[in-house]
Protein backbone atom coordinates (compact mmCIF):
# COMPACT_ATOMS: atom_id res chain seq x y z
CA UNK A 1 0.00 0.00 0.00
CA UNK A 2 1.47 3.18 -0.34
CA UNK A 3 0.24 6.67 0.68
CA UNK A 4 1.38 10.10 -0.40
CA UNK A 5 0.39 13.34 1.58
CA UNK A 6 0.10 16.87 -0.75
CA UNK A 7 -1.15 20.24 -0.48
CA UNK A 8 -3.17 22.24 -2.94
CA UNK A 9 -4.01 25.78 -2.39
CA UNK A 10 -2.29 25.50 1.63
CA UNK A 11 -4.88 22.46 2.62
CA UNK A 12 -3.15 19.08 2.93
CA UNK A 13 -4.61 16.48 0.81
CA UNK A 14 -4.21 12.25 1.56
CA UNK A 15 -3.57 10.08 -1.75
CA UNK A 16 -3.36 5.96 -1.16
CA UNK A 17 -3.26 3.62 -3.58
CA UNK A 18 -3.69 -0.13 -2.84
CA UNK A 19 -1.05 -2.55 -3.77
CA UNK A 20 2.52 -2.95 -4.07
CA UNK A 21 4.64 -0.53 -5.72
CA UNK A 22 5.95 -2.04 -8.65
CA UNK A 23 9.18 0.04 -9.56
CA UNK A 24 10.09 -0.53 -13.16
CA UNK A 25 13.52 -2.81 -12.38
CA UNK A 26 13.14 -4.40 -15.69
CA UNK A 27 12.86 -1.48 -17.77
CA UNK A 28 15.82 0.30 -16.24
CA UNK A 29 17.79 -3.26 -16.23
CA UNK A 30 17.30 -3.81 -19.83
CA UNK A 31 18.27 -0.04 -20.41
CA UNK A 32 21.19 -0.69 -18.16
CA UNK A 33 22.33 -3.92 -19.91
CA UNK A 34 22.07 -2.38 -23.50
CA UNK A 35 23.98 0.54 -22.45
CA UNK A 36 26.67 -1.75 -20.96
CA UNK A 37 26.76 -3.87 -24.11
CA UNK A 38 27.49 -0.66 -26.29
CA UNK A 39 30.05 0.08 -24.42
CA UNK A 40 31.52 -3.17 -24.69
CA UNK A 41 31.50 -2.77 -28.70
CA UNK A 42 33.15 0.55 -28.15
CA UNK A 43 36.23 -1.61 -26.44
CA UNK A 44 35.63 -4.07 -29.16
CA UNK A 45 36.05 -2.20 -31.70
CA UNK A 46 39.20 -0.71 -30.22
CA UNK A 47 39.34 2.79 -29.48
CA UNK A 48 42.82 3.77 -29.81
CA UNK A 49 42.42 2.95 -33.51
CA UNK A 50 38.89 4.54 -33.81
CA UNK A 51 40.59 7.65 -32.80
CA UNK A 52 43.22 7.65 -35.31
CA UNK A 53 40.62 6.93 -37.99
CA UNK A 54 39.06 10.25 -36.72
CA UNK A 55 42.37 12.14 -37.42
CA UNK A 56 42.51 10.89 -40.61
CA UNK A 57 39.24 12.12 -41.57
CA UNK A 58 40.40 15.65 -39.83
CA UNK A 59 43.63 15.67 -41.48
CA UNK A 60 41.86 14.84 -44.75
CA UNK A 61 39.60 18.50 -44.65
CA UNK A 62 41.97 20.34 -43.32
CA UNK A 63 44.58 19.83 -45.71
CA UNK A 64 41.52 20.23 -48.50
CA UNK A 65 39.39 22.95 -46.96
CA UNK A 66 41.89 24.69 -43.87
CA UNK A 67 38.68 26.78 -42.91
CA UNK A 68 35.95 24.46 -43.33
CA UNK A 69 36.00 24.45 -39.19
CA UNK A 70 34.77 28.41 -39.63
CA UNK A 71 33.16 27.96 -42.27
CA UNK A 72 31.53 24.16 -42.03
CA UNK A 73 31.34 23.14 -38.38
CA UNK A 74 28.30 21.45 -38.63
CA UNK A 75 29.20 19.33 -41.62
CA UNK A 76 32.50 19.06 -40.26
CA UNK A 77 30.28 17.13 -36.94
CA UNK A 78 27.96 14.87 -38.76
CA UNK A 79 30.72 13.52 -41.49
CA UNK A 80 33.02 12.88 -38.35
CA UNK A 81 29.98 10.80 -36.30
CA UNK A 82 29.07 9.52 -39.61
CA UNK A 83 32.46 7.94 -39.97
CA UNK A 84 32.98 7.16 -36.63
CA UNK A 85 29.83 4.69 -37.22
CA UNK A 86 31.34 3.34 -39.84
CA UNK A 87 34.65 2.44 -38.55
CA UNK A 88 32.88 1.46 -35.40
CA UNK A 89 31.04 -1.27 -37.43
CA UNK A 90 34.36 -2.03 -39.46
CA UNK A 91 36.20 -2.53 -36.40
CA UNK A 92 33.17 -4.71 -34.99
CA UNK A 93 32.38 -6.60 -37.87
CA UNK A 94 36.30 -7.73 -37.70
CA UNK A 95 35.93 -8.66 -34.11
CA UNK A 96 33.25 -10.59 -34.79
CA UNK A 97 34.29 -12.84 -37.24
CA UNK A 98 37.67 -13.10 -35.43
CA UNK A 99 36.71 -14.74 -32.39
CA UNK A 100 38.26 -18.06 -32.91
CA UNK A 101 42.01 -16.33 -33.20
CA UNK A 102 41.69 -13.60 -30.68
CA UNK A 103 40.96 -16.17 -28.48
CA UNK A 104 43.59 -18.52 -29.02
CA UNK A 105 46.07 -15.45 -29.31
CA UNK A 106 44.68 -14.85 -25.55
CA UNK A 107 43.06 -11.65 -26.14
CA UNK A 108 41.03 -9.64 -23.48
CA UNK A 109 38.30 -8.22 -26.03
CA UNK A 110 34.62 -8.08 -25.22
CA UNK A 111 33.60 -10.76 -27.71
CA UNK A 112 36.42 -13.06 -27.01
CA UNK A 113 35.90 -13.72 -23.26
CA UNK A 114 32.06 -13.59 -23.66
CA UNK A 115 31.52 -9.88 -22.02
CA UNK A 116 29.61 -9.25 -25.24
CA UNK A 117 27.27 -11.47 -26.73
CA UNK A 118 27.12 -12.30 -30.42
CA UNK A 119 23.50 -11.27 -30.98
CA UNK A 120 23.76 -8.01 -29.20
CA UNK A 121 27.26 -7.30 -31.14
CA UNK A 122 25.11 -8.23 -34.46
CA UNK A 123 22.36 -6.18 -33.53
CA UNK A 124 24.67 -3.02 -33.13
CA UNK A 125 27.04 -3.40 -35.71
CA UNK A 126 23.58 -3.30 -38.26
CA UNK A 127 22.30 -0.29 -36.42
CA UNK A 128 26.27 1.37 -36.90
CA UNK A 129 25.96 1.05 -40.41
CA UNK A 130 22.56 2.41 -40.74
CA UNK A 131 23.25 5.40 -38.76
CA UNK A 132 26.68 5.82 -40.96
CA UNK A 133 24.60 5.80 -44.05
CA UNK A 134 22.11 8.39 -42.69
CA UNK A 135 24.32 10.77 -41.03
CA UNK A 136 26.33 10.71 -44.12
CA UNK A 137 23.34 11.17 -46.21
CA UNK A 138 22.33 14.30 -43.95
CA UNK A 139 25.90 16.08 -45.10
CA UNK A 140 25.68 14.94 -48.96
CA UNK A 141 25.43 12.29 -51.18
CA UNK A 142 29.69 12.26 -51.91
CA UNK A 143 29.76 11.17 -48.42
CA UNK A 144 27.42 9.00 -48.11
CA UNK A 145 28.92 6.93 -50.93
CA UNK A 146 32.03 6.98 -49.31
CA UNK A 147 30.58 5.39 -45.99
CA UNK A 148 29.14 2.99 -48.38
CA UNK A 149 32.25 2.03 -49.95
CA UNK A 150 33.77 1.93 -46.50
CA UNK A 151 31.09 -0.65 -44.60
CA UNK A 152 32.03 -2.71 -48.34
CA UNK A 153 35.59 -2.77 -47.00
CA UNK A 154 34.78 -3.85 -44.12
CA UNK A 155 33.08 -6.85 -45.34
CA UNK A 156 35.68 -7.54 -48.01
CA UNK A 157 38.23 -7.60 -45.15
CA UNK A 158 36.29 -9.72 -42.38
CA UNK A 159 33.34 -11.19 -43.71
CA UNK A 160 33.38 -11.37 -47.58
CA UNK A 161 33.23 -15.26 -49.23
CA UNK A 162 36.56 -14.76 -49.52
CA UNK A 163 37.80 -12.36 -46.29
CA UNK A 164 40.83 -10.09 -47.55
CA UNK A 165 42.39 -10.70 -43.98
CA UNK A 166 43.54 -13.76 -44.94
CA UNK A 167 46.29 -13.03 -47.35
CA UNK A 168 48.96 -10.40 -47.68
CA UNK A 169 48.14 -9.02 -50.58
CA UNK A 170 44.03 -9.00 -49.27
CA UNK A 171 45.15 -7.16 -46.31
CA UNK A 172 47.70 -4.54 -48.21
CA UNK A 173 44.72 -3.40 -50.84
CA UNK A 174 42.17 -3.22 -48.52
CA UNK A 175 43.70 -1.53 -45.99
CA UNK A 176 45.24 0.69 -48.49
CA UNK A 177 41.92 1.72 -50.15
CA UNK A 178 39.96 2.50 -46.37
CA UNK A 179 42.87 4.67 -45.69
CA UNK A 180 42.20 6.58 -49.12
CA UNK A 181 38.33 6.78 -48.21
CA UNK A 182 38.54 8.26 -45.02
CA UNK A 183 41.13 10.79 -46.10
CA UNK A 184 38.39 11.62 -48.77
CA UNK A 185 35.67 11.73 -46.74
CA UNK A 186 37.12 14.58 -44.68
CA UNK A 187 37.63 16.42 -47.96
CA UNK A 188 34.16 15.82 -48.93
CA UNK A 189 32.73 16.88 -45.55
CA UNK A 190 34.88 19.96 -45.70
CA UNK A 191 33.95 20.72 -49.19
CA UNK A 192 36.86 20.55 -50.01
CA UNK A 193 39.11 20.22 -53.47
CA UNK A 194 41.69 17.63 -54.82
CA UNK A 195 44.75 19.42 -53.54
CA UNK A 196 48.51 18.21 -54.13
CA UNK A 197 48.76 18.04 -50.54
CA UNK A 198 45.60 15.42 -50.24
CA UNK A 199 46.43 13.39 -52.94
CA UNK A 200 50.35 13.18 -51.24
CA UNK A 201 49.20 12.79 -47.82
CA UNK A 202 46.10 10.20 -48.46
CA UNK A 203 48.58 7.84 -50.61
CA UNK A 204 51.79 8.37 -48.27
CA UNK A 205 49.57 7.46 -44.66
CA UNK A 206 47.66 4.63 -46.71
CA UNK A 207 50.43 3.24 -47.74
CA UNK A 208 52.01 3.87 -44.03
CA UNK A 209 48.54 1.97 -42.65
CA UNK A 210 48.96 -1.02 -44.99
CA UNK A 211 52.72 -1.88 -45.22
CA UNK A 212 53.84 -1.09 -41.92
CA UNK A 213 50.47 -2.15 -40.44
CA UNK A 214 51.39 -5.81 -40.81
CA UNK A 215 53.70 -5.65 -37.62
CA UNK A 216 50.00 -5.87 -35.89
CA UNK A 217 50.91 -10.02 -37.32
CA UNK A 218 53.85 -10.30 -34.97
CA UNK A 219 52.29 -11.58 -31.78
CA UNK A 220 49.44 -13.08 -33.10
CA UNK A 221 51.15 -16.70 -35.07
CA UNK A 222 48.97 -19.20 -32.76
CA UNK A 223 45.87 -17.68 -33.63
CA UNK A 224 46.19 -16.58 -37.57
CA UNK A 225 47.79 -20.07 -37.75
CA UNK A 226 45.05 -22.17 -36.47
CA UNK A 227 42.38 -19.78 -38.38
CA UNK A 228 44.71 -20.55 -41.64
CA UNK A 229 44.93 -17.04 -41.85
CA UNK A 230 48.78 -16.62 -44.61
CA UNK A 231 50.39 -13.63 -42.86
CA UNK A 232 54.01 -12.94 -43.04
CA UNK A 233 55.16 -14.15 -39.78
CA UNK A 234 53.28 -17.55 -40.43
CA UNK A 235 54.54 -17.59 -43.89
CA UNK A 236 57.72 -16.46 -43.57
CA UNK A 237 58.56 -17.10 -39.91
CA UNK A 238 59.69 -14.25 -37.15
CA UNK A 239 62.96 -13.73 -38.45
CA UNK A 240 62.10 -13.69 -42.09
CA UNK A 241 58.90 -11.84 -41.53
CA UNK A 242 60.50 -9.19 -39.34
CA UNK A 243 63.37 -8.49 -42.45
CA UNK A 244 60.89 -7.98 -44.88
CA UNK A 245 58.62 -6.10 -42.74
CA UNK A 246 61.54 -3.64 -41.95
CA UNK A 247 61.84 -3.72 -45.74
CA UNK A 248 58.13 -2.03 -46.09
CA UNK A 249 58.16 0.06 -43.44
CA UNK A 250 61.10 1.96 -44.68
CA UNK A 251 59.25 1.99 -48.28
CA UNK A 252 56.55 3.74 -46.80
CA UNK A 253 57.73 5.95 -44.75
CA UNK A 254 59.95 7.34 -47.28
CA UNK A 255 56.63 7.75 -49.78
CA UNK A 256 55.38 11.28 -47.88
CA UNK A 257 59.18 12.47 -46.83
CA UNK A 258 59.74 12.28 -51.41
CA UNK A 259 56.22 13.76 -51.66
CA UNK A 260 56.93 16.48 -49.90
CA UNK A 261 60.79 17.24 -51.31
CA UNK A 262 59.27 16.62 -54.76
CA UNK A 263 55.94 17.77 -54.91
CA UNK A 264 54.17 19.60 -51.65
CA UNK A 265 56.86 20.73 -49.64
CA UNK A 266 54.28 22.24 -47.05
CA UNK A 267 53.95 18.14 -46.02
CA UNK A 268 58.19 18.49 -44.94
CA UNK A 269 56.78 18.83 -41.31
CA UNK A 270 54.47 15.79 -41.10
CA UNK A 271 57.18 13.63 -43.32
CA UNK A 272 60.11 14.73 -41.02
CA UNK A 273 57.97 12.92 -38.34
CA UNK A 274 57.01 9.95 -40.15
CA UNK A 275 60.35 9.49 -41.15
CA UNK A 276 61.64 9.39 -37.15
CA UNK A 277 58.75 6.69 -36.51
CA UNK A 278 59.72 4.61 -39.75
CA UNK A 279 63.59 4.56 -38.31
CA UNK A 280 62.20 3.68 -35.06
CA UNK A 281 59.34 0.93 -35.97
CA UNK A 282 62.88 -0.07 -38.32
CA UNK A 283 65.01 -0.66 -35.67
CA UNK A 284 62.26 -2.17 -33.49
CA UNK A 285 61.97 -4.78 -35.66
CA UNK A 286 65.35 -5.86 -36.38
CA UNK A 287 66.70 -6.15 -32.64
CA UNK A 288 63.32 -7.78 -31.54
CA UNK A 289 63.98 -10.89 -33.85
CA UNK A 290 63.06 -13.83 -31.84
CA UNK A 291 61.13 -12.11 -28.90
CA UNK A 292 58.68 -14.30 -27.41
CA UNK A 293 57.20 -11.55 -24.62
CA UNK A 294 53.44 -10.77 -26.44
CA UNK A 295 54.58 -6.81 -25.15
CA UNK A 296 57.78 -6.68 -26.95
CA UNK A 297 56.28 -8.69 -30.42
CA UNK A 298 53.54 -5.94 -29.65
CA UNK A 299 56.01 -3.13 -29.91
CA UNK A 300 56.82 -2.23 -33.58
CA UNK A 301 53.41 -2.06 -33.82
CA UNK A 302 52.83 0.61 -31.23
CA UNK A 303 55.50 2.47 -32.54
CA UNK A 304 53.64 2.53 -35.98
CA UNK A 305 50.29 3.95 -34.12
CA UNK A 306 52.40 6.49 -31.85
CA UNK A 307 53.94 7.33 -35.82
CA UNK A 308 50.09 8.19 -37.29
CA UNK A 309 49.27 10.22 -33.87
CA UNK A 310 52.30 12.55 -34.74
CA UNK A 311 52.05 13.12 -38.01
CA UNK A 312 48.29 13.90 -38.09
CA UNK A 313 48.69 15.71 -35.10
CA UNK A 314 51.61 17.69 -37.05
CA UNK A 315 49.34 18.05 -39.95
CA UNK A 316 46.28 19.56 -38.13
CA UNK A 317 48.41 21.92 -36.03
CA UNK A 318 49.72 23.07 -39.74
CA UNK A 319 46.68 23.12 -42.10
CA UNK A 320 43.69 24.45 -39.42
CA UNK A 321 43.37 28.08 -39.83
Amino acid sequence: MFHMTYSVNGLDRYFRVDGPVRPAVPALAAIAQGGGQVVASWREARPVVQVIFQLRFFAGAAVAAPHAVVTRPGALLLGSLAWLCATWFVYLLNGLNDQVEDRRNGSHRPLATGALPTAAARRIAVGLAAAALLLGAAVSLRLAGLVAVMLLLGWLYSAGPRPQKGNMLGFVLVVAAGGVVTYLAGSAAAGGLFEPELVVLMLAMSMWMALAGTTKDLSDVAGDRAAGRRTLPVLLGDHGARRLMAALVALAGGVLLIGALLVTPTLAAPAAVLTVGATAVVGCLLAGTGATDRRRQRRPYRIFMVSQYAVHLTVLSQFVN
